[in-house]
């Protein structure tokens, strides 16, 4: 895949088509679509503006996300980014997770990121082309900053 020094290009030949596919897949077909009973993680977000909503429910087995479970209502891209996100947390550890998360949002926002980072996105960097969108990252990023609350509250509360 071609990198820039920002990281993933948005547009390099048939890579932009096939970063859209992969958006349109998790959108029709989400992943982890279901609701946990006692999850150790639990937390919404909304964006007011568009009306996005998002629900993560975590359950955690000796600091590793075990089983992740979601609810979407909104655009294909906030909904694409949370089916993404729950299969790329499940079987991280706590701070393993946490670092995707700064990852994913430094490379939403612009930000260099590295191969090595880069390879940790793994199919995740495919959303890189909301970039060209500015206004539709924080579509993107609203799973994101949902995990992050939800990782500080059960770190404070346990």
């Amino acid at each position: 895949m071609s990198q820039t020094q920002d990281g993933p290009s948005p547009n390099v030949g048939g890579f932009e088509e096939a970063r859209h596919e992969l958006i349109v897949e998790h959108y029709r077909k989400p992943r982890n679509r279901h609701f946990l009973t006692d999850p150790d993680i639990q937390t919404t977000e909304v964006n007011p503006f568009c009306g996005d909503e998002i629900t993560i429910q975590v359950r955690i087995n000796q600091d590793v996300l075990e089983e992740v479970g979601t609810h979407a209502v909104g655009c294909s891209i906030c909904q694409a980014s949370l089916s993404m996100l729950s299969e790329a947390i499940k079987n991280l550890t706590l701070s393993g997770a946490a670092r995707l998360s700064s990852i994913f949002q430094r490379m939403m926002l612009g930000e260099k990121i590295n191969s090595e980072e880069n390879l940790f996105l793994g199919e995740l960097t495919g959303l890189v082309v909301v970039r060209k969108y500015p206004i539709r990252v924080k579509c993107a990023l609203l799973a994101w900053v949902a995990l992050d609350f939800g990782l500080r509250d059960y770190q404070t509360n346990r």
